[in-house]
């Protein structure tokens, strides 16, 4: 069975897009360019039968929008609880490390809040402080969570929108 070139290029994309919305639960994996990615690659494949170069660049600013706030979030969180640079450290460290302990999902949890204990310990706080640096981690990377699928939705809802508009 044979696909057209639509078709193909379609499928990279939805292949694309469901990589990226998997990527959006791993701070490793950046989702929101993998499905930016989808989006220039149907561009790419099909010219003028694809989206626009606007809805290409729209999107691409929306991308670079939420990776820029999946750093600062994170960094927000913590500093708004009053973490100090040990603790800002300690929390990408602890986030970092959560990647490679099983089950990842739980860790990519508990790494940045245990991570920012430790750094405010080692910064001659208490674990009061420690903890309420780790719940600012925590909450910063949440939101940036929720900002980087919605985001991430929002390009894959405009590319079918713009798709069908063709």
């Amino acid at each position: 069975m044979e696909f057209s070139t639509e078709t193909n290029a379609l499928i990279l994309s939805c292949l694309c897009f469901t990589i990226g919305l998997l990527g959006s639960f791993l701070p490793i994996i950046p989702g929101n360019l993998i499905v930016w990615i989808g989006i220039l690659s149907h561009r790419l494949w099909l010219g003028d039968a694809s989206v626009s170069w606007w809805m290409v660049c729209m999107t691409g600013l929306m991308t670079l929008a939420a990776l820029l706030a999946d750093v600062l979030l994170g960094l927000w969180g913590a500093k708004r609880f009053g973490a100090s640079k040990n603790g800002l450290i300690g929390a990408v460290i602890g986030a970092i490390i959560g990647l490679f302990l099983p089950p990842p999902l739980l860790w990519l949890i508990l790494g940045p809040l245990l991570g920012a204990i430790v750094g405010e310990l080692t910064a001659g706080k208490n674990v009061a402080a420690g903890s309420k640096a780790g719940l600012g981690a925590l909450l910063g990377s949440l939101l940036a969570f929720i900002l980087k699928f919605a985001v991430s939705l929002s390009c894959i809802a405009l590319f079918f929108l713009a798709l069908k508009l063709c």
